[in-house]
């Protein structure tokens, strides 16, 4: 469990710490050349990794993807900030995450069929092929967009530490490192196996399961991008009330194993989960707004790497927790199915973080 677990760690703990370096690469070359840079390098660790025969092959392709996909986010994130005016940000920022969840909901129930009736390897060769096409059509669409400014004089570490000591940004990093960890970890590591091992669901249904999850946390990002002007561009309450969703989300999944309740009790937690992430927008121009107006890319930057430590954090987590009950696991010709303690205890962590 840790090992499979580790594929996705790996990807996460390299996209993590990259998010600092992109963020100064962004605010001095601009981000359509750090974009195009970065798609170019995901597409090749995606068309590599289904290629791969040996596990050291998986890991190393798995950074690759990793290090090019590290690229994608922030250079977005510059370019709107130039383009767009403060208030229209925080909606944009809610279309391009929604943008973002769309891939997710393409890697729930979709690629599971797809998996299914081509194996692994063929339908991750599919994604490589949709990905190189994409990097292909972005790099087409912002060659229209208006000249980007002249490349400052050289890069500069300043920011990032001015951004880094500002206290008012530590109640952003603090959320940042806990709720959408939390929420990745459950819809992207432990999730489906759950739902197999504890609630006896089929790999179909499971997967529909992490459907309904991801569209619910698209949906609720998409909104976010707009709900702080129903509320006066207020944020506060928007964060507040998504630590409170992912505790009561985790409160639900624990109190779901201890009294073993019906699959539609699991999915209500899931979907709690989910509704949080639609504080993204909002944190993000948050951060942006309490830190240097010249180091947009490295302020979302540095929220960023905190969050995806996390994320990595709690995919390591997740499988050690798992491996402590390796020895009273049930060994099928399916796999190995965990006991309900082992979720209960993942759950508790979750609640208690």
């Amino acid at each position: 469990a840790v090992q499979v677990a580790g594929l996705g760690a790996v990807f996460l703990q390299v996209y993590a710490w990259m998010q600092l370096v992109v963020g100064v690469t962004a605010d001095h070359l601009g981000g359509r050349r750090t974009l195009t840079i970065g798609g170019l390098l995901m597409a090749a660790g995606a068309f590599a990794f289904p290629l791969s025969t040996n596990a050291t092959a998986l890991f190393g392709f798995r950074a690759l993807t990793g290090l090019g996909a590290s690229f994608m986010y922030l250079s977005i994130v510059q370019e709107l900030d130039r383009l767009v005016t403060p208030r229209r940000f925080v909606g944009l920022m809610g279309v391009v995450l929604f943008g973002g969840y769309a891939g997710g909901i393409a890697a729930t129930l979709p690629f599971e069929r797809a998996a299914a009736a081509c194996g692994w390897r063929a339908a991750l060769l599919g994604v490589a092929g949709l990905t190189l096409l994409s990097v292909g059509a972005a790099f087409l669409l912002m060659r229209r967009l208006p000249p980007a400014p002249s490349r400052r004089a050289g890069f500069s570490v300043r920011p990032l530490w001015d951004i880094v000591r500002n206290p008012r940004s530590l109640p952003l990093l603090v959320c940042g490192v806990i709720n959408f960890p939390v929420y990745f970890a459950v819809q992207n590591i432990v999730g489906k196996k759950f739902l197999e091992d504890f609630a006896g669901l089929s790999s179909k249904l499971a997967a529909t399961f992490l459907l309904a999850m991801m569209v619910t946390g698209a949906v609720s990002t998409f909104a976010g991008g707009f709900l702080p002007r129903l509320l006066g561009h207020r944020r506060k309450p928007i964060l507040i009330g998504a630590a409170t969703l992912v505790l009561a989300g985790s409160l639900v999944l624990l109190s779901g194993v201890r009294l073993q309740a019906p699959g539609w009790v699991l999915l209500a937690g899931y979907l709690l989960l989910a509704a949080a992430t639609g504080s993204g927008p909002a944190s993000l121009s948050t951060m942006k707004e309490l830190n240097r107006a010249d180091a947009v890319a490295q302020s979302i930057a540095v929220v960023n790497c905190v969050t995806y430590v996390g994320v990595a954090c709690m995919a390591w987590a997740g499988g050690a927790v798992l491996d402590q009950f390796a020895a009273v696991a049930v060994r099928t010709a399916g796999g190995v199915v965990y006991p309900a303690a082992a979720y209960a205890n993942l759950f508790a962590l979750s609640a208690g973080l």
